[in-house]
């Protein structure tokens, strides 16, 4: 307690730390309204200074790489970069055409585009929903694609391969449509387009798994309902076995004949994946084992309608990528099979998992939706994951390959038994 002497009165009040106009009550208003400016100008700058620390310790990605941020355009950037999108089931819906989710992603896609300047788009594959063209003139190539992906800065090549959804219906249909399109490139169902970069170069291997590996569904040539009343199930081994090991010897051949500083394999299937379709077997036995004997630096995927990002060990120090990107028209936060990987080799995932994992409205597009900027540089490549919104949620850097002296080791014999 204080003693205070007030019109000759001692009065007793208690101990405050508040401002000093409750022991003066006398004060002018204009000094206690400047002290109460103060106070609170003092409060808003701690309060400025703990939201800067806060946003400067989030501002870097869940393994320490700086965001990314929009610089001005470089006018020398074609010698410094390669630059491309990567997105993967883009197929739209029936009826409605496109979905929110997709709509949304491909704003921010040209966004990014605009601001990077890309090259190339790397394209996954279920490319038309849900069964796939009937013929090169079927109207789903212009609304599911040509009016989606119109922005100007997205008209640049889109090296395309075929999903298992793309094969449910006339895939040939596809690879002809390249001839009426002028950005949908899809020359054959297996192709290697090669980019270089003032002395670096990058050798995109884009194959066809559900030739390899058997699709999700035994129809061809198939409508809706018929997609509907077909069980599905996981590949279950190629339709052709012929086919599927000519492609296999072609794959082998290039991966061994490549000298780019970045040899990136590119396929529908994912190896390794947390989501609701989860690993592809056929590809761990015959295609992971190609991956480390020729120190491929990525594999592409897509299948899984989730952003995803794994590191798993190569040969000697190599290491290789697989990333998963199937979220741009359509997202969803299964956590199917994340008991099978651990901390140190799945990296990222996106959507989290949520009381709702799958839905029908995640499914329609409604909700979630994504895609993953890729710029190889001289050195490593760095690749950005972005929201449907533009939000960025992770990044990551894959170095330059050392082109391996060795290669001698022969892949695995085939699992499959041609009937």
């Amino acid at each position: 307690m204080e003693m205070l002497l007030l019109d000759g009165r001692t009065e007793k009040r208690p101990n405050s730390s508040s401002s000093l106009d409750r022991f003066i009550p006398d004060m002018p208003q204009k000094v206690k309204s400047r002290r109460k400016m103060r106070k609170l100008m003092c409060i808003s700058g701690i309060c400025v200074t703990i939201f800067f620390i806060i946003a400067v310790s989030s501002g870097d990605s869940p393994n320490n790489i700086p965001l990314w941020s929009a610089d001005m355009r470089d006018p020398k950037r074609n010698e410094h970069s390669f630059r491309i999108l990567l997105v993967g089931d883009t197929g739209g819906i029936p009826i409605l055409e496109t979905t929110r989710a997709q709509t949304k992603v491909k704003e921010t896609m040209t966004s990014v585009a605009n601001e990077k300047d890309i090259q190339m788009v790397l394209n996954m594959g279920d490319n038309i929903y849900f069964t796939g063209p009937t013929d090169e003139f079927d109207p789903r190539f212009e609304s599911r694609f040509e009016a989606v992906y119109d922005s100007p800065s997205l008209q640049v090549k889109w090296l395309t391969i075929a999903g298992n959804h793309d094969h449910f219906g006339n895939v040939t249909a596809e690879i002809e449509y390249t001839k009426r399109s002028r950005k949908w490139y899809f020359p054959s169902l297996y192709y290697k387009e090669s980019e270089e970069f003032n002395g670096t170069k990058i050798d995109f291997i884009m194959i066809d798994t559900i030739s390899l590996c058997g699709n999700t569904k035994d129809i061809q040539n198939a409508g809706f309902i018929e997609m509907l009343r077909n069980e599905s199930h996981d590949p279950r081994g190629p339709m052709n076995v012929t086919a599927a090991e000519e492609q296999w010897k072609w794959l082998e051949t290039n991966l061994e004949e490549s000298d780019a500083q970045y040899l990136i394999v590119s396929g529908h299937y994912p190896i390794h994946s947390m989501s609701s379709h989860g690993p592809t077997d056929c590809l761990r036995q015959r295609l992971d084992p190609l991956l480390k004997r020729f120190n491929v630096n990525a594999y592409f995927s897509g299948h899984d309608h989730s952003l995803q990002h794994f590191i798993f060990d190569g040969n000697d120090d190599h290491k290789i990528h697989y990333v998963v990107s199937g979220a741009a028209s359509r997202a969803d936060a299964s956590d199917k099979h994340i008991k099978e990987f651990i901390k140190d080799n799945l990296k990222f995932n996106y959507p989290e998992k949520s009381w709702f994992s799958w839905s029908p409205v995640s499914q329609l597009g409604f909700l979630k939706g994504g895609f993953i900027y890729v710029e190889f540089g001289h050195e490593s490549a760095r690749l950005d994951f972005f929201d449907k919104k533009g939000k960025q949620l992770y990044a990551a850097l894959i170095p330059i390959r050392q082109i391996p002296k060795d290669t001698a080791t022969k892949s695995t014999v085939s699992p499959f038994i041609e009937i």
